[in-house]
């Protein structure tokens, strides 16, 4: 499913997409590491969460500008062919989804993230 997503999406911004996710993976594997190590450096720490959540966040945004291009792409695409079927214009809404959905995924788990991290540096 991941891969047909890939290539539904659009791999432009879905390629992108993950590669934020593999991003945000490792930058929590290097703050737990960092945190547990005997030397801790706070604002090194701090600066790791706050890229965890900037990453989340630009996601979204990189998401929702895939999803802007795709409608925008679909609906000159609409104009030029005249009468279409619902089910295809349906269809083509679907697909423009797939983006923001995987961004707005990766903003809810940075987000949370953040917040329990941003926790664990107040102790």
């Amino acid at each position: 499913m991941v891969v047909k997503h890939l290539f539904e999406g659009g791999p432009a911004f879905m390629s992108v997409i993950y590669a934020m996710w593999i991003v945000v993976i490792f930058i929590v594997i290097r703050f737990l590491i960092n945190y547990f190590s005997d030397k801790k450096d706070l604002q090194k720490l701090t600066k790791q969460n706050s890229i965890i959540l900037f990453v989340g966040s630009f996601t979204f945004l990189l998401g929702l500008t895939g999803q802007m291009i795709g409608m925008y792409h679909a609906l000159d695409s609409v104009q030029k062919a005249g009468d279409i079927q619902l089910s295809l214009i349906a269809g083509g809404i679907r697909v423009t989804l797939i983006a923001p959905l995987y961004g707005f995924g990766l903003l809810l788990i940075s987000s949370i993230i953040w917040f329990l991290f941003r926790n664990l540096l107040r102790k």
